[in-house]
């Protein structure tokens, strides 16, 4: 049953059991298309700024490492702040916490473009501080999202369809972004790719503003501040040492004080939440194999997907000298058929264990990776295109599945932590990819290495990873069904 009061002459939805709005009901369409829109909004930059890069380096004289930290830049405070994102929606309201991260995308991405008005590294500062804003604002968003169609689908059978074509949004954010920032940078200045994410964020906030219901799923959690510091400081070190590490020497204090900082951190906030009466993580959702699974999944995803982007936006602007709008159409060979194929996915995940689906889209990661080990300096579109595909096909397996996995593996009044866990995995594999692989990269640059070998070395550590991490699925998968 819901109870419906008005607040402000709005609708306030107060969930008591749970709610079956009919398919036919207006609420669920404008839910799902805003949870649509605000997943699109998040995911456009991860991808639109990569295709940038080079031009935004030559402008400021940036390095590689500083590179880096703009695509760090962003998925760090996002990693983070979907932790306690959930919860402020659960607890303040999720049309709240929906316009709070549309506005803060806003925000961030005008700081942002602004920067191409500085010079040199103060424009750098302004694009850290801007992506930082907008990061959270994103970390506010994605767990929100996810949240507001397990509230208005509460049917677990009917859910994974919805949530499939929230995943459709989040790749067509990854498809989009490099085609209109690389438009764009090649006529204008490089401040202006943050533009249509503004436009973009002020639609979907006005939107909210006038159609979403409010929502919210009372409790007795409450804001559990030690871990949201714990895990925002392991999140930052180890990120820190690891890109330091590739361009100052592993030996080198800042490298160190990272890892080390980061490490602390992040035991720390295990023995936080373990104690903690309202965690931000509930370590014992990863007693079920199956959201283990989807987590472990996750992180390995977007570690592929944005450090595979960071590598090849990064391999082809400097080495084959592309400009970033060639570099957006050869990066559509992996969005643009995980757009494709994601319904088929979607469509034959009631047939297929899920898990089968993880692991088989972990070891097609792996192949598609591993024949990026082929790729040099002369490597042709379509040459290159195939074996990005590869690619795009394993994402499509893995993102709309490891949602739906997690989602249905807890109970519902649980759906928001299980969202928010998953998406917190997610984000720090997004932010470790560009890290880890840039970091390899740098490294053997320093050493003597070729780019093409840099490159080489990258994709395979990258390849490696996820066989592993398509046995330690296969394993988990074993696990799981021995208990059922």
């Amino acid at each position: 049953m819901v109870d419906m009061t008005t607040t402000n002459n709005r609708p306030v939805i107060s969930v008591k059991a749970r709610p079956d709005p009919g398919p036919s009901d207006p609420s669920r369409a404008i839910t799902v298309a805003l949870a649509v829109l605000g997943v699109f909004v998040t995911y456009v930059p991860i991808t639109g700024v990569s295709v940038a890069l080079t031009r935004i380096g030559a402008a400021t004289h940036a390095n590689t490492a500083a590179l880096q930290w703009i695509s760090d830049g962003y998925v760090i405070p996002m990693a983070a702040a979907v932790l306690s994102g959930g919860l402020f929606g659960d607890r303040y309201g999720r049309r709240r916490i929906y316009l709070i991260g549309m506005a803060l995308t806003v925000v961030g991405a005008g700081v942002a473009a602004l920067s191409g008005l500085t010079a040199d590294t103060g424009a750098l500062a302004m694009i850290w501080t801007g992506q930082a804003i907008s990061g959270l604002g994103a970390g506010l968003l994605l767990p929100t999202t996810l949240a507001l169609i397990a509230h208005v689908v509460p049917d677990p059978r009917a859910r994974g369809k919805y949530i499939g074509v929230w995943a459709t949004g989040l790749l067509l954010g990854l498809c989009v972004g490099p085609i209109v920032s690389g438009a764009i940078i090649d006529r204008v200045a490089y401040g202006w790719i943050f533009v249509p994410v503004i436009a973009l964020a002020g639609l979907a906030g006005i939107a909210a503003a006038a159609w979403l219901p409010e929502s919210t799923a009372p409790g007795e959690r409450s804001l559990d501040i030690g871990g949201q510091l714990f895990a925002t400081l392991a999140i930052a070190g180890l990120i820190l040492g690891v890109i330091e590490g590739g361009a100052r020497g592993w030996t080198d204090p800042v490298t160190l004080t990272g890892l080390i900082v980061g490490a602390l951190a992040l035991i720390g906030f295990l023995l936080t939440e373990a104690r903690s009466t309202s965690p931000l993580i509930d370590l014992g959702l990863f007693g079920s194999p199956a959201f283990s699974a989807a987590g472990f999944s996750a992180l390995l995803a977007l570690f592929s997907v944005v450090g595979t982007t960071f590598l090849i936006s990064v391999f082809l602007g400097e080495v084959q000298h592309l400009d970033a709008l060639q570099i957006g159409l050869r990066l559509l060979f992996v969005t643009g058929v995980a757009v494709v194929v994601n319904p088929v996915i979607g469509a034959t995940m009631h047939r297929i264990r899920p898990a089968y689906l993880l692991t088989a889209g972990l070891a097609v990661g792996a192949v598609g990776v591993f024949t990026l080990t082929g790729v040099d300096e002369h490597t042709t579109a379509l040459d290159l295109g195939w074996r990005l595909a590869i690619f795009g096909l394993s994402l499509a397996m893995m993102l709309t599945t490891v949602s739906v996995t997690a989602v249905n593996a807890v109970p519902w009044r649980k759906a928001g932590m299980a969202a928010a866990t998953n998406t917190a995995l997610r984000q720090f594999g997004g932010a470790l990819g560009p890290a880890v692989l840039g970091a390899v990269f740098v490294s053997r640059l320093t050493s003597g290495a070729s780019p093409v070998s840099a490159l080489h070395t990258s994709v395979a550590v990258n390849g490696f990873l996820l066989v592993l991490g398509a046995l330690i699925c296969l394993v988990t998968t074993h696990i799981g069904r021995t208990s059922d």
